[in-house]
């Protein structure tokens, strides 16, 4: 259980994002559209990525860098590669954690709570979070170049793990950055870049 708090509390953003613009409906939905039909043309994803965690309690800011790749319907991999090599895989219903050489594996079906958290975090990557607006207030706003998705939990449970996530997109419709604040105020922000879209990926990435 630690290690899945550990991991879903990873993911994305706090008031520093008070100063973008709320889209109006139109707008919104212009987003979402847009979004969505992006997502829907991604079989595979891969970037590069770094990873900052900003905690109140710590005068230092715990960095982390690494690779994230998507293959479609439901297959995400977190690689880390440095301070420290740690891998997060989900396939088939399945979180796979590998530290320090040793695998470890949880069904994810075999509880609604973390399924729920499986389709949010592949969900976060891909942009099809946008979709789930059973289960999350979801509003759209504007800083600068960047659209803002935020998202923000409706069940007690899922709220207790985050307050609110904030995935972050280009002009392209693609996403950017994550950030995640957890109920603490504490947060963490993932940042991507040289995403390649649709190009092959090695099987060996999701073998375990």
């Amino acid at each position: 259980m630690r290690n899945l708090i550990k991991i879903f509390i990873f993911l994305v953003c706090s008031g520093m994002f008070a100063q973008s613009n709320l889209l109006s409906d139109k707008e919104g939905d212009h987003l979402r559209t847009n979004v969505i039909q992006r997502a829907e043309g991604i079989n595979s994803f891969s970037a590069e990525f770094s990873q900052v965690k900003y905690m109140k309690t710590m005068n230092t800011e715990p960095r982390s860098v690494g690779m994230v790749y998507y293959k479609s319907p439901d297959m995400l991999k977190w690689e880390y590669k440095s301070p420290f090599d740690y891998q997060v895989m989900f396939k088939d219903s399945k979180l796979f954690i590998v530290e320090e050489g040793v695998t470890s594996e949880i069904d994810l079906s075999s509880g609604e709570l973390f399924e729920k958290m499986g389709h949010l975090v592949a969900g976060s990557v891909n942009g099809k979070i946008l979709q789930s607006t059973d289960n999350f207030n979801i509003s759209y706003h504007k800083e600068g170049r960047l659209y803002k998705a935020r998202i923000i939990p409706r069940e007690e449970k899922l709220s207790g793990l985050f307050k609110e996530i904030w995935v972050n997109f280009n002009s392209d419709y693609l996403i950017q950055s994550v950030v995640l604040l957890d109920p603490s105020g504490d947060y963490t922000e993932i940042r991507m870049k040289n995403i390649k879209i649709n190009q092959p990926i090695p099987r060996s990435v999701f073998q375990n």
